[in-house]
């Protein structure tokens, strides 16, 4: 009798060790659980932690890059016509061709006498020489647009070819112009216009007047 109850007693403690045992398992399952889960949003905080530092440090980057391209771009242009400016300033004849820094951009402006023979738009072989080395400037050391311009004295013009200044002033940019094309500046760059007499150098209808306002004009715009 003594020894069945002590085995019914050995028994009932052991299963309630073994509630016991199973109890302490299942909750440190559930803190297991608990850790992995706060490790997870930990790992996921920083991650988006990290990935804020890097978007943060990349808009930085990138307005910094804008800043200096916008220096960059706003001294350019000054730094490229004083470029341009010395390059053609040899060419400079105060009588024939002269070289100013103009508000758009550097004009050269050819007298047309060292062009082009009166009331006609054929170049001149002697014209070769100077136009050659402007084009090789404009070509080599300028990625800018080009605006030519004829213009006219106040004479009246009316021949078989051209009826007015207006013609002779628009035959004489584009042969200047066709020369350029000729000589490798892209023709995308350039653009013919004839002004007529429109936009005289010096009012009057006296020889000096009228032989300055008879000119070619180069612009290269800035």
């Amino acid at each position: 009798m003594n020894t069945s109850s002590g085995n019914k007693r050995l028994t009932a403690d052991k299963t309630g060790y073994d509630a016991a045992d199973e109890g302490e398992e299942q909750s440190g399952r559930w803190l297991i659980s608990y850790a992995d889960l706060i490790t997870t949003l930990m790992v996921l905080f920083l991650a988006l932690y990290v990935l804020q530092l890097a978007k943060t440090r990349e808009l930085e980057i990138n307005a910094l890059e804008r800043h200096v391209k916008t220096e960059a771009t706003s001294a350019t242009p000054d730094a490229s016509k004083k470029r341009l400016l010395s390059l053609l300033e040899p060419l400079q004849d105060n009588r024939q061709i002269t070289i100013t820094n103009a508000a758009h951009g550097v004009e050269i402006a050819i007298n047309a006498k060292v062009l082009f023979n009166s009331g006609d738009a054929r170049l001149l072989p002697e014209s070769f020489g100077v136009l050659n080395q402007i084009a090789g400037v404009l070509r080599d050391k300028s990625k800018n647009n080009i605006l030519v311009e004829g213009h006219t004295d106040n004479a009246p013009i009316s021949t078989a070819k051209y009826e007015s200044n207006w013609e002779l002033s628009s035959a004489r940019a584009g042969a200047v112009v066709r020369f350029f094309a000729d000589k490798g500046i892209e023709a995308h760059r350039m653009a013919a216009i004839g002004r007529a007499d429109n936009f005289p150098l010096i009012i009057g209808d006296d020889a000096a007047a009228r032989a300055a306002n008879r000119r070619v004009t180069i612009l290269v715009e800035y």
